[in-house]
This record gives C-alpha cells, structure tokens and sequence, in this order.
C-alpha cells in the first residue's frame, strides 16, 4: 500500500514539474516578445484577489527584461504587464485574437475614457484561456481624465478573478480602510494598500478647422496679386484655443512645388475663433490649392485640412500712372496731366493703356472722398484742366480695362498768380 502511496505522489509530484516546466517555457517566450522600450505611458499595480499583484511597468532592467504597457494615440492598448503567479499578461492586437466575444482589443474610448475589449495571460494552456475581461455590463474599467489614473475592476475567470485597478475601489476616501462593502472583494474594515495604475497618456483630442474659405479682394490693383484665406478653429476639448496654425499654397493639388509655406505661424493672444492669412502670389491666371494645419493649446495638432481652390485674375489690373505740369500751377493757369499709364494682356504684355482697345479713362479734377467720385473728363492720355481759386487739390484718374478698374491720386497745388509789373515814364 506504501509502494502505490509512493508512486501516485511520484506520478503527481512528475505531472506538477511538467506543468511548472511548460509555464516557465511560455514565461520564457513570453520574456522574448516583452523586450518593450522604456517610454511607455502606463505604469503602476493593479491586484487580483486571487494572484495578487500585477505590474505594468518596469524601467529598470530587472532580469534583464524592460517591459511596459503603453496607449497610442488611436486609444489602443500594445505591450506587456507582469504578474508573478501566471506570467506575462499581453495587450497587444495581434495576441488577442479569437477572444471570447465583442471587440478584441484593449482600448480606451478617447470621448468617455471608458476602456474596453480583452487583456490575455500568455501562459494559458491544459484548457484555461487566461483571457482577462476589461469591460462587461456591470463592471469596466475607466481613465479618470483629471488624474489620469485607472478606476474600476476587470475580470476573468477563478484562476485570476476580479481585478482592482485602484485602491479607491474598496477604499473611497483614501484612509487605508475598506469602506466598499457592496463590492465581496472589498470587506468592510479590510486593510488596504494604497496602489493603483495611472498613464502619462494625453487625452487632448486633436483640433480641426472648419468653414475654410477664399475671399478675393475688391480690386487686384496691389500687385502682386493676393488673396485672404480664412477659417474657424473647433476643438473637441472644450475650452481648448488655436495656439498655432500652418498654409501651403500651391498651383499644383499634390503640393509637389510650394508656392507659398506660412511656416509654424503663432496665434496665441489674438482674438478667435476666426483667422486668416493674406499671401501675395506670384501667377496670373493660375488655379491654386491651399491646406491648412492647426494646434490647439496643448500642442495637439490637425492633419491637413484642404481649403477650397481659387483662381487669380487672367492678368495684371491697370496702373494708372500721371504728373501734373506743373505741378505748382497758378490760378487760370492750364495744367497737364502727363498719362503714362500701363496695362497688360492675358500673356504678361506691358502696353500704354491709352493705346488699347477697350480701354477707358475717368478724370476727376476735384476729387473729394466725401462727395465722392465725380467725372470731369474721359479723355484718354494727356487731360488738361485750369483751377479758378488758390487751393490744393487731389485729382484721380479712373482706368478700367478688360477685366477690372484702378485708380491714383496726385495732389494739385493752386497758387494765386504773381503781380504784374509795368514801366511808367517818369
């Protein structure tokens, strides 16, 4: 009887090595895949009532393996955490496969910070799944977004059961005293370790811009040529403001050859949540594109955003150009304006504007903003006038071609005439 005693703990004692054997072997391979950088954002301790703690972060090399579990900025979860008892607990998408039901992947929800989907322990095998639960219709865990630290339970099966990812599920206020007691894990007067799993992981949602638009000015009279480009900064994060935005402007839609890169321009201080920017442009009778990025105040930036295309003019608008002679007249005197007015074609030719077809001239020998533009005369090239009283005077010429108008001013000064002198024989 002693001998069958024996050899049933021998068969027992043989099967518990296999087993320990087999789980250091998938620990071993699980310490393979855990090579994790060091930068990632999620550390701290959660606990299991069942394998006690489990550790999402080591920086320091401890046997040689840095692990850690991180949030990208898509919300989902990679890497590895710890747990001393079952081994390797994995995060990563390409692990979680096959889970039990629902999405797979561990994320949080960027809105809400509710974390969801499966975590898996890596040493599962003689028919447990080592799936671990984030979130189901009574239990889940969340990201505080004020502390940034985890909040809720998780759970798997009776080998892990309920996972605590903060002290404050069974201790409320903090004292190192379970005061939780509708939850079974936490009994009433239980001593509690203060522990808990927090990230480094920004929540700020990226900004974005709307209602992006072109206006052109009134005249294309400035050259060169210009536009002003304008748009509404919106961020999801209430509160959040432009700090930052960035134009291209090319005439090709891949933006292969800039025409135009505003570079990182700063907006902080200035009024919102409208803004523009005014480039000048090089082309004529050119379609251009142009994108926009933006940053809100905590340095989260937009992708690019396209703004409506534009075209410039067919080509330059007029530049009426005059000297009066002279340009110090005396009263009665007759004063010439000396035209020397240009005007282009679709192909970048110059020519005397007088000289085109057309063309038309509007004189105003008395110009007065108040009163506004008044037509004094139409002839095209060398006008002339006189002036009855001694006074300055702004006179406008008015050209408008085939496709807009321009005008310039120049100041006339009116004297009153010299005396006259003559000889009486003594």
């Amino acid at each position: 009887m002693e001998k069958n005693k024996s050899k049933i703990f021998s068969l027992f004692t043989l099967v518990a090595i296999l087993i320990i054997a087999t789980l250091l072997l998938l620990n071993v391979q699980g310490i393979k895949k855990a090579q994790a950088g060091t930068g990632d954002n999620v550390s701290g301790w959660a606990w299991s009532e069942n394998i006690g703690w489990i550790s999402f972060n080591n920086t320091t090399g401890g046997g040689g393996v840095n692990y850690g579990v991180n949030i990208g900025s898509d919300g989902i979860f990679s890497g590895y955490a710890w747990s001393e008892n079952i081994g390797w607990i994995s995060f990563n998408q390409s692990e979680l496969s096959g889970c039990p039901s629902g999405t797979c992947r561990a994320e949080v929800n960027l809105s809400n910070y509710e974390v969801s989907g499966w975590a898996r322990a890596l040493s599962y095998g003689d028919g447990w799944e080592g799936w671990i639960r984030l979130r189901g219709s009574n239990y889940g865990v969340k990201i505080n977004d004020a502390t940034q630290e985890f909040e809720g339970w998780a759970w798997s099966d009776m080998v892990i059961g309920w996972i605590s990812f903060n002290h404050l599920n069974c201790d409320s206020n903090g004292d190192g005293v379970s005061d939780q007691g509708n939850y079974s894990q936490c009994p009433i007067g239980q001593s509690v370790t203060d522990y808990k799993v927090k990230t480094s992981f920004s929540f700020n949602r990226p900004p974005t811009a709307t209602n992006l638009s072109v206006t052109k000015p009134a005249d294309y009279c400035e050259t060169p040529p210009y536009v002003f480009l304008s748009w509404q900064f919106s961020d999801p994060d209430v509160g959040d403001t432009q700090d930052y935005y960035r134009v291209q402007i090319d005439d090709n839609s891949d933006f292969s050859s800039l025409e135009k890169d505003s570079g990182k321009v700063s907006t902080i201080g200035s009024p919102g949540p409208n803004y523009s920017y005014s480039p000048s442009l090089s082309f004529y009778n050119k379609t251009y594109y142009w994108r926009l990025m933006v940053w809100d105040n905590n340095e989260a930036q937009s992708s690019w955003i396209s703004g409506p295309s534009f075209t410039t003019p067919l080509h330059r608008y007029p530049d009426p150009d005059f000297i009066p002679s002279p340009q110090n007249p005396s009263v009665d005197q007759v004063v010439e304006f000396i035209d020397s007015s240009k005007c282009y074609n679709a192909v970048g030719s110059e020519y005397l504007c007088r000289n085109g077809g057309g063309v038309s001239y509007q004189w105003d020998f008395d110009y007065d903003a108040e009163e506004g533009f008044t037509i004094d005369s139409t002839y095209k090239g060398n006008a002339t006038t006189t002036y009855a009283t001694s006074e300055p005077y702004t006179v406008r010429l008015r050209i408008t071609d085939d496709i807009g108008t321009c005008s310039t001013d120049r100041t006339v000064n009116v004297t009153l005439p010299l005396p006259e002198w003559w000889e009486i024989a003594p």
